[in-house]
């Protein structure tokens, strides 16, 4: 559903800047006004924002959705309790669906039996969206499980001198780089929990 919306939303937003170019700058300038000042409030509370009962927010998601300028993958659409062991389902299910795959060339990460129809992108886009509808310190505390499990398989492999990187963590470090492209997060976000030569030396190897 994630991926249609995205179609979705790429499809609105070319047309959009074709057919109105001048509309779609608007929307974006406006959009980007809004958000300063909000972000400038929250500093500085003396400085005016749009109260609650105030539409201007509500009419212009409305037209920035119509227009396609919004990412659906990091929309909230529910509200959700305090799971504690949340992030550890969400890394014990990635874990338990990598050595399903391998990864190609030319077609990136594909199952390795037909009898495991695993698709790779909607696994990505549906554990993002997911802890998208949880708290941030979620996505943190599952972000940081993939790096320990990422960091400890490495060492084990050195002290064992195996020469080859595990396909296991090829696949967690395939998951965080895709995290960080749809999310459109800085690659600091995942360096700060697996070194960046090890992003680097992964690369070269696939």
């Amino acid at each position: 559903m994630q991926i249609l919306r995205r179609q979705i939303a790429n499809e609105l937003n070319y047309s959009c800047r074709f057919d109105s170019k001048h509309l779609a700058a608007a929307l974006e300038n406006l959009n980007t006004a809004i958000l300063a000042d909000i972000e400038a409030h929250y500093q500085d509370p003396s400085l005016p924002c749009p109260k609650e009962d105030n539409t201007l927010l509500y009419e212009l998601t409305a037209y920035l959705e119509a227009a396609g300028i919004h990412n659906p993958l990091n929309k909230i659409y529910i509200t959700t309790k305090r799971l504690p062991y949340f992030p550890v389902v969400n890394f014990l299910f990635l874990v338990s669906q990598l050595p399903k795959l391998q990864y190609s060339k030319n077609l990136g990460m594909v199952c390795k039996k037909a009898a495991d129809p695993i698709d790779w992108p909607p696994l990505v886009l549906g554990l993002l969206t997911l802890l998208k509808q949880f708290h941030s310190r979620y996505t943190e505390q599952f972000l940081m499980l993939i790096g320990q499990f990422i960091r400890s398989t490495m060492e084990q492999c050195t002290s064992q001198k195996v020469p080859e990187m595990p396909a296991d963590v090829v696949g967690a470090l395939l998951f965080l780089e895709d995290y960080v492209h749809y999310t459109k997060l800085p690659r600091r976000v995942v360096e700060a929990h697996v070194p960046s030569f090890i992003f680097d030396e992964f690369r070269t190897v696939l």
